[in-house]
């Protein structure tokens, strides 16, 4: 007999031990209590939750409820409730479904209503943790009170699982009808990591199928739905990797593995033409513009007047000249020298034949040669297909222009300038027809190429207006998120903030990880920003199973991140308190002369305890080995035991007895075994042979 003066709200038997009952106690514990034992072994959890005690089907969770409040409880503690769950009304039945060990079941007073709650926890089950409910309700008899035109639908009475059909009950209602009702099944859908779409059927696992690109999105009310014919940022990320992209060692190259974005093409061009130079600075370092608050804002440029090449009676314009800015252009793809028309020809040249005519032409005329943007516009509209082409328009309007530049021509200009597709067009107008100190309409065009812009503003702005310039660029492709900005923060911190802003616009972890591994420092790789995204992109290249891709990421970093080398020196320290002895002799000897006259210590510099001995002149380690003479020196009597290597300590690593080198090289020419008595350790053949030092005659 257990608990005669106790009251018994609730009991019920253990799912893994049927041995052991649990039961609800006098309003007030709930006790476990291990029948096998004598006198019986009990477990109690203080809570006023002592009715419908109820096990799990898997034995591992405990469910009680009281009024209208439901604990949930771990069997492994019954310390405290891992869960609490409160319901609207008060509860008449708690039961756990048999077939399914994550389902609770509820019936409430007066209520016509099922309540089922769906137990989730956020990593594994066996892992416990708190889980997260999701209720929801079913209403058996609701279809029996449509049939027999009832408005009222009875209440619920009691209800019993089936024990082994999934999710199957007898519900019993308060007017005594009896239904057999399957629960619908509630259908758990996930995407795995290569975007495939599962979910439950039952008690199996079905893959479902998924909407092809090629499908006609369906119309939605809803602003914020995503068209489904656009690629997801994953399954992109995936197709890239499998290229390799990122990983090829020319960085020019992975531009060639991105499809259908220019952007990204653009960015790792520029991005192997800095590395291809050398200098990752970018070009906000180059010019000085970080020490704008401190003074000059950037160094002297010098103002040179320069004159049109066709015109060359008329007054040319202003451009500006550094050392500073002629790097800052190279950087920017200008790489043609500008005092040698061979050399900017054939850089124009390639323009053309990658049918880059426009650019081409604004290049022509950004360097005072107008008559050879016309040639090049001409040679476009020959060899343009499209019969619609403005380029052969653009060559007879450029035609009119004189360095003068009459009212009625610029004002044409200006008019036709906002009917312009092309932008390098609208900017080459923009240009010839510029008012005084006016070229915002050509550093302001975002359409073409920021390194352009970048080189055309070292060209013609002064120090101040080019250091405002590039501030405000560099802050507003920080605020965008354009990684074609990394040419003007360079890997900096600044850079770092740019890939980051790029990355929370994109989700393309994979560019912004791949471009730090391959461009930033090992100083700026320790970033913990930086960390993060290659240890995220590291654990979706392990999800997609690409190792060989994950291997050659680790190799680039480990290149990066080559430890220090570590130092070839040997240090002795002291037995007693642990301190550097050789670095004390080091300074001794550089204070006191050479090794003729050097005074040896005999003890630790720091606490002053006595150094080893040697094992066969038993002097202290450090002391003199004896005085060289003047005539031992004179007549070379002296050998190799004049070398700095003959006062060296030795030791050997296996039994620790050590002393001179000089003494013991002596000893191990006649000795195998140890010098010191008792010691038979043959420590020289431990070692490899020592090397035979020269001697004089």
């Amino acid at each position: 007999m257990i608990g005669l003066s106790e009251t018994a709200h609730s009991v019920c038997w253990d799912k893994t031990f049927p041995q052991v009952l649990i039961a609800g106690m006098s309003h007030k514990y709930i006790k476990m209590m291990d029948l096998r034992q004598n006198p019986v072994i009990t477990t109690v959890a203080n809570t006023r939750t002592v009715n419908g005690v109820c096990v799990a089907p898997n034995g591992r969770y405990l469910a009680s409820y009281v009024e209208n409040i439901i604990n949930l409880w771990d069997l492994r503690s019954l310390e405290k409730p891992i869960s609490q769950i409160q319901m609207q009304k008060s509860i008449s039945q708690l039961s756990w479904c048999p077939t399914r060990s994550s389902v609770l079941s509820t019936l409430q007073r007066d209520s016509p209503l099922i309540n089922l709650i769906d137990l989730h926890w956020p990593g594994s089950e066996m892992d416990g943790g708190e889980p997260h409910s999701v209720k929801r309700f079913v209403s058996p008899f609701q279809t029996t009170a449509s049939m027999l035109m009832t408005s009222r639908v009875p209440s619920m009475a009691y209800l019993s699982w089936h024990p082994y059909d999934l999710e199957r009950m007898l519900a019993l209602s308060s007017v005594g009808s009896i239904c057999d009702y399957r629960i619908p099944q509630r259908v758990a859908v996930s995407w795995d990591n290569n975007n495939n779409l599962f979910g439950n059927n039952g008690n199996d696992l079905r893959q479902f199928a998924t909407p092809t690109r090629s499908s006609t999105p369906t119309d939605s009310l809803n602003q914020w739905n995503i068209d489904s014919s656009e690629e997801d940022i994953a399954e992109t990320m995936q197709h890239r990797a499998l290229k390799n992209y990122g990983l090829m060692a020319d960085l020019q190259r992975n531009g060639d593995l991105v499809e259908k974005n220019d952007g990204l093409q653009s960015v790792w061009r520029m991005l192997g033409h800095m590395v291809k130079e050398d200098n990752k600075q970018g070009l906000k370092e180059i010019l000085g513009v970080n020490n704008a608050l401190e003074g000059p804002p950037m160094s002297q440029s010098e103002p040179v007047n320069t004159k049109w090449v066709d015109f060359s009676m008329c007054s040319g314009l202003v451009v500006y000249r550094s050392e500073q800015r002629d790097i800052a252009q190279l950087l920017c793809g200008w790489t043609f020298e500008r005092e040698k028309e061979a050399s900017f020809t054939a850089f124009l040249d390639e323009l053309c034949a990658k049918r880059e005519y426009t650019r081409a032409a604004l290049l022509a005329c950004f360097h005072f040669r107008v008559r050879l943007a016309i040639d090049i516009l001409g040679r476009g509209a020959d060899q343009a297909s499209d019969p619609s082409s403005l380029l052969r328009v653009a060559a007879i309007a450029l035609s009119g222009f004189s360095a003068e530049r009459s009212e009625l021509w610029r004002k044409q200009c200006g008019a036709a300038r906002t009917q312009i597709d092309d932008p390098y067009l609208r900017c080459m107008f923009s240009f010839l027809a510029y008012e005084k100190d006016g070229f915002e309409t050509v550093t302001n065009e975002t359409q073409i190429s920021l390194s352009d812009r970048m080189a055309f503003a070292c060209n013609f702005l002064s120090d101040v207006k080019l250091a405002e310039y590039t501030k405000g660029m560099v802050a507003n492709c920080i605020e965008t998120g354009d990684l074609n900005g990394l040419l003007l923060t360079g890997a900096t911190n600044d850079g770092i903030s740019l890939l980051q802003s790029h990355l929370d616009r994109t989700e393309d972890v994979q560019t912004v990880a791949l471009i730090a591994a391959r461009f930033l420092t090992s100083e700026l790789l320790a970033n913990y920003r930086v960390q993060y995204w290659i240890a995220t992109y590291r654990d979706m290249l392990d999800v997609w199973g690409l190792w060989e891709q994950r291997s050659q990421l680790d190799i680039t970093l480990g290149s990066i991140r080559s430890p220090p080398r570590s130092s070839r020196s040997v240090f002795l320290l002291c037995n007693f308190c642990g301190k550097n002895v050789s670095m004390a002799l080091q300074e001794d000897a550089r204070l006191r002369g050479n090794a003729t006259t050097m005074h040896k210590l005999s003890s630790c510099p720091h606490c002053r305890k006595p150094l080893p001995r040697c094992a066969l002149c038993l002097l202290h380690m450090g002391t003199t080995m004896g005085a060289i003479s003047q005539s031992q020196a004179i007549h070379g009597q002296i050998g190799w035991q004049s070398k700095p290597f003959s006062k060296w300590f030795s030791w050997c690593q296996t039994c620790r007895h050590g002393g001179h080198t000089e003494h013991l090289t002596e000893w191990f020419n006649q000795n195998t075994e140890c010098p010191v008595t008792s010691c038979n350790c043959k420590c020289f053949a431990k070692d490899l042979p020592m090397p035979q030092f020269p001697r004089d005659k």
